[in-house]
């Protein structure tokens, strides 16, 4: 079957040579009247979908429907404005994902969520074009609040969350952010590991104390750990359902036989086990989340990634046994957010000699800025513990280790 996406009427391209072959077109739905006038003008015309909101992942959805009951032989346009997109569809269903495809399907944030419209559970979203995108997408927003994101930006960077009615600058309507419904659900996890091709190898749980996003605001810091669920019985099998959905995404996304690590975020409904994709990027997550693995597990995930990608055979040697394999201790990173001032006292690394890793990035008679992301920080501290006692211990002399980093703000403002 051979797909042309075409926005304009058919008569621009003489689509009546299409008749009796083996192609379907896919139009908008305002479209509809200029074919039919087509038609009545003695013109014949192969099997045309209309589609109400002619928008990337509704022509997803159409062409993954089509590619079920038959082989996709290509797709492609006459129209300039969806060369770059039909390209792209082209390589992904048809050559089955080129390592361009991938990387970008790991990387844009709108390309990421419109290929796993009906694959995984995530929020509704739209890019953002114009004003009207912004009206369609409250019209069929079900959260009270949205989450304007940047498609190419890396973590947190960009994020803001917006409001029914709230102006918005016309520099977010120049389809470089999507908009999304923002999910009330205050717990994150995230996956970590490597796959080849969607089949996962390594995979390793962590959570956030706090949703990411919103420690800038609120706590000053952020903390990551490997994750609870793995000592709670009733919440084991959370883990096993993150996994079957982090496999259903990499189906989607990975490159067959590549070597794909792997970095999920998750929000996660405790007392339903509801998850709900947040993103995914095509590498380890930061934190220091591959020390944190080799920590509790004894798995150095980034020499393994090295030693497969520069030789396949490695993959022999490694005993891999059970994907889902339990901590031996609980280890984190406690990272500290910069507050605005000059800095007049910082804590004594001494204090925290317990600590596996200790970095104070900020010095004294120095000004500095308030963090604007979650990689400013002025201090960074990674350790481990055995049990949950002595965790809560140590998160709690972090607390107030914290406390004594002093700024005062000079008659200038800084």
């Amino acid at each position: 079957m051979h797909i042309v996406l075409f926005r304009y009427s058919a008569r621009v391209v003489k689509l009546k040579y299409l008749y009796n072959r083996n192609v379907v077109i896919i139009a908008p739905e305002v479209q509809r009247k200029k074919y039919e006038d087509y038609l009545a003008e003695g013109n014949n015309l192969p099997k045309v979908i209309f589609l109400e909101d002619f928008i990337l992942p509704n022509i997803i959805l159409e062409i993954r429907r089509i590619s079920q009951n038959t082989e996709v032989e290509s797709i492609t346009t006459l129209s300039e404005e969806d060369m770059d997109i039909v390209g792209f569809l082209n390589d992904h269903f048809v050559e089955k994902n080129t390592h361009s495809v991938s990387n970008l399907l790991f990387k844009d944030k709108y390309f990421m969520r419109s290929f796993l419209v009906g694959v995984v559970n995530q929020p509704y979203f739209r890019l953002l074009e114009s004003e009207n995108d912004l009206r369609v997408f409250w019209n069929n927003c079900k959260s009270s609040a949205a989450i304007l994101k940047p498609r190419n930006e890396a973590g947190s960077n960009g994020i803001k969350k917006v409001y029914p009615n709230e102006k918005i600058d016309s520099v977010y309507f120049e389809k470089n952010y999507i908009i999304e419904e923002y999910i009330d659900i205050d717990n994150m996890i995230t996956c970590d590991g490597y796959s080849i091709g969607s089949e996962i190898k390594r995979f390793y749980v962590h959570e956030y104390e706090e949703l990411l996003f919103n420690t800038l605001s609120s706590s000053g810091y952020y903390l990551v750990r490997t994750s609870s669920l793995y000592n709670d019985s009733e919440k084991i099998e959370y883990i096993e359902k993150a996994l079957e959905e982090c496999r259903k995404v990499l189906n989607v996304f990975s490159i067959n036989s590549e070597i794909t690590p792997f970095h999920f975020e998750w929000f996660l409904e405790l007392s339903t086990g509801k998850i709900v994709f947040c993103e995914v990027g095509k590498r380890f997550g930061g934190g220091d989340i591959p020390q944190l693995i080799e920590d509790s597990y004894g798995v150095d995930v980034i020499k393994e990634y090295w030693d497969i990608l520069t030789n396949s055979q490695v993959l022999k040697k490694i005993n891999f046994s059970k994907v889902i394999s339990r901590p031996a201790n609980i280890s984190a990173t406690f990272a500290l957010y910069r507050k605005q001032g000059k800095v007049i006292e910082v804590p004594d690394e001494k204090e925290l000699a317990w600590a596996k890793k200790v970095y104070i990035f900020i010095k004294p008679n120095t000004y500095y800025k308030v963090s604007e992301n979650v990689v400013e920080n002025s201090m960074f501290v990674q350790f481990n513990c055995k049990n949950s006692c002595e965790f809560e211990k140590r998160l709690d002399e972090l607390k107030h280790i914290s406390q004594k980093f002093k700024y005062v703000i000079t008659d200038s403002g800084e």
